[in-house]
């Protein structure tokens, strides 16, 4: 379907306008805000957007039709490799019945890979060099073989920058390739094969955020004297609190502190991630209005993440999958009482199997007992929590327990993100839309996914802490959207949509914690909007209204039991392009959204549980224990470190002769930090600039970001997030100005 028809707002990303924003990789979803209206910058401070964040949910990410899935919830699981890919489309509304929802989402991402060049041998050298330690580099050949029935494209791009906090780095190393061939006309295969290597360092930020640090860059210093055990106990030194105490501070005064300040900065810190996808695509044209598509991707991924200044372990050995995707592409035309009636029909059968070993600490997660006033010491880490203090605390899921082979590594149970999991999915689908006349149309799909799960706690778990469960669901999901052209330059649209998905971990899997209504939560949209075709295709005008009722993902917290919470996002979309001439052009966005967590429908009938509920301006005012864990009473709470308005504005102007630049403004509204609702993030925005000069065989370009120096903050989570329950441990200040340069060689 053209995109004016299509009863969902698109907004096409060309391989042009990625790397207008940012001609070096990009590090994630976040970097694409100034190119769709509805991208929310949404990454939490010490994390990349693996996934779109649009309408301020999460969103799902497809290659090549095919799901990513060792990822979830947005920031957890593969940093994407944006030279991969030739276009990305962003769809806002819900997931079709052919791709399939597997969480909450809002929308999705469609990255379509690089194809190869058919025509001639052609390729691509560019190397682009910023502040603060940036170094990237790219190289993109490809060509045709086997006297031109098929064809191939290999792109490699690595990366060794550090950057502007303190401690914080990206190495990288990424090759993909792709090979396609055409036996016959009527049959052809596509293939492609990624292996990306990863060693990073996350910038986490600044502890003990409130007013003062936001407004004047001013700490509140002071240094942990003890912690409170059980009953309130204090004991002196270094140790280990347990949920509902916190620890116990000596409070200075207010000083000022270096914004590039990290916590994550600590010798030994870092994160390695090996992520490897192959996927093999076949298309059959049966004939004119029949086509069989087999489409079968894998996937592989290994993490290791060592302690950062809250001690907080992730090791993943090696989780995979494989997915499958059988479907026929039909298009049939019939007439209906005289009126002329076309359904292009696609149904078939999706398979997956996924396995994951996964091991997570969460016991011993706290910021705020660190004084960044002074450097930061190892000497100065939370020790372990044995078994048998676990049992004193009452709480036997905080001990944390050695990985089986590697004994520096410790993990927990019960935490909603360890886990030894495996699970087969089968889901039959059929999606038709149904072309009645000139003006009207119509689309259903429909999909039922039969989970088959096993899951159980990780090898080298102590017998008292296993925890088994095996399952077997059945989710429905349907979605239909009626649309009506009165005219050839309006189209508008009604979008209703249902569906049942389960609760994933933080890499994508189930864990045995799970009961079986983690694997029935329910989400339900309504959406109506209208497009616009005016000035003879050069001004598209949209407007959407939208409604989601969903629910909260699960919060890691030690512990054990997190209820499921009902939530809903309501909100409202102006979107346009105008391009009067070939030179010019015009991108504009607006988005208003409000968010509620419905705590009084929660099966734990309580409010939300944060770390912190209180900035440390208060905490230092009152004498206050930091990161005691707080659980809040029931009630209906606004999303927090949520930006209720979020705008976008770009100008683009190309010479005949060669020359242009670009001018990008990204803005949203200020945002609370936390449920008391009193520190707040001012509005944040930064005006950009892209200017450049080429040629057919070379290109130079230079980007200016945050051209007024504006100070900008990101909380710890954001709105949906289940890190949002951090904001009053850690936050972190956007990029000041800074400069990037790029020159690209086509031969």
């Amino acid at each position: 379907m053209s995109l004016f028809e299509t009863p969902r707002q698109i907004t096409q990303l060309s391989r042009e306008a990625i790397d207008t924003v940012a001609p070096g990789n990009l590090m994630g979803y976040d970097d694409l805000a100034p190119l769709v209206p509805s991208l929310t910058t949404m990454a939490p401070a010490g994390d990349y957007s693996v996934e779109p964040f649009i309408r301020g949910l999460p969103a799902t990410v497809f290659r090549n039709g095919m799901l990513v899935g060792l990822e979830s919830y947005g920031t957890s699981g593969v940093l994407p490799n944006f030279y991969a890919y030739e276009n990305i489309d962003i769809v806002q509304g819900p997931v079709t019945a052919v791709y399939g929802a597997r969480e909450m989402a809002s929308g999705y991402a469609n990255q379509i890979t690089k194809q190869p060049y058919y025509d001639k041998f052609r390729g691509a050298a560019q190397y682009s060099i910023g502040m603060y330690d940036q170094n990237r580099w790219n190289i993109d050949i490809g060509g045709p073989f086997a006297n031109g029935k098929a064809a191939y494209r290999f792109d490699y791009a690595g990366q060794y920058s550090g950057s502007y906090y303190e401690g914080a780095y990206m190495h990288s190393q990424d090759f993909y390739l792709a090979v396609s061939a055409k036996p016959t006309e009527n049959y052809w295969i596509d293939s492609n094969v990624e292996w990306d290597t990863l060693g990073f360092n996350f910038p986490l930020g600044i502890n003990r955020p409130d007013q003062a640090l936001i407004d004047s860059g001013l700490y509140q210093s002071g240094n942990m004297i003890g912690w409170l055990g059980p009953n309130g106990n204090f004991h002196p030194g270094i140790g280990t609190s347990v949920p509902g105490q916190g620890y116990v501070i000596q409070w200075g005064p207010q000083l000022p502190i270096s914004l590039r300040n990290n916590l994550a900065d600590l010798a030994g810190s870092g994160n390695f991630l090996n992520y490897g996808v192959a996927q093999l695509i076949q298309t059959l044209v049966v004939s004119d209005d029949l086509r069989i598509v087999n489409n079968t991707m894998f996937e592989y991924l290994s993490v290791l993440q060592n302690p950062l200044a809250n001690s907080n372990w992730t090791y993943t050995p090696g989780d995979w999958l494989i997915e499958h995707r059988l479907e026929a592409q039909a298009e049939l035309h019939t007439d209906l009482a005289g009126l002329s009636t076309k359904h292009m029909l696609d149904g078939g059968m999706f398979f997956w199997f996924e396995k994951n070993t996964d091991y997570t600490e969460t016991s011993r997660i706290a910021d705020n007992f660190w004084n960044m006033a002074k450097p930061l010491s190892r000497s100065n880490l939370l020790p372990p929590v044995t078994m048998s203090e676990a049992l004193r605390a009452q709480n036997i899921y905080l001990t944390d327990i050695p990985v089986p082979g590697i004994p520096y590594i410790t993990y927990n149970t019960d935490n909603f993100a360890t886990a030894s999991s495996e699970f087969f999915q089968f889901s039959p689908f059929l999606q038709d839309v149904i072309s009645l006349g000139e003006k009207w149309s119509f689309i259903f799909g429909s999909r039922l996914q039969w989970y088959i799960v096993a899951n159980s706690d990780p090898p080298g778990t102590p017998p008292p802490l296993m925890l088994q469960s095996y399952y077997s669901i059945l989710e429905p999901q349907v979605n239909a959207s009626l649309s009506y052209k009165p005219y050839p330059w309006m189209n508008a649209y009604f979008t209703y949509a249902y569906a049942q998905v389960a609760a994933m971990d933080v890499l994508g899997a189930f864990c045995p914690e799970f009961t079986s209504k983690y694997y029935h939560l329910t989400t339900t949209m309504y959406e109506s909007g209208v497009k616009f075709n005016l000035y003879h295709d050069k001004l598209f005008l949209s407007t959407e209204g939208f409604y989601y009722s969903t629910f909260f993902p699960v919060t890691v917290l030690p512990g054990g039991f997190t209820p499921i919470t009902p939530a809903d996002v309501i909100g409202a979309e102006l979107a346009g392009t105008y391009q009067p001439n070939a030179n010019w052009s015009f991108n504009f966005g607006f988005d208003y959204l409000v968010g509620e967590e419905f705590w009084t429908q929660s099966a734990a009938q309580t409010g939300p549980t944060v770390i912190q509920n209180y900035s440390a301006a208060v905490a230092a005012l009152y004498n206050l224990p930091v990161d005691p864990y707080v659980t809040l009473p029931t009630g209906i709470y606004p999303f927090i470190g949520f930006p209720h308005e979020h705008g976008t504005t770009m100008i683009t102007y190309k010479s005949d002769h060669g020359f242009g630049a670009s001018f990008w403004l990204w803005i949203q509204s200020g945002m609370f930090l936390s449920y008391d609702y009193a520190t707040r993030i001012p509005i944040d925005y930064t005006l950009n600039a892209s200017l450049f000069y080429g040629t057919n065989r070379w290109k130079i370009q230079l980007q200016c970001y945050n051209i007024t120096d504006n100070h900008y903050w990101f909380p710890t989570g954001t709105g949906f997030q289940g890190d949002r329950v951090y904001n009053y441990d850690k936050i972190l200040i956007g990029l000041p100005f800074w400069v990037m340069g790029t020159v690209t060689v086509y031969f």
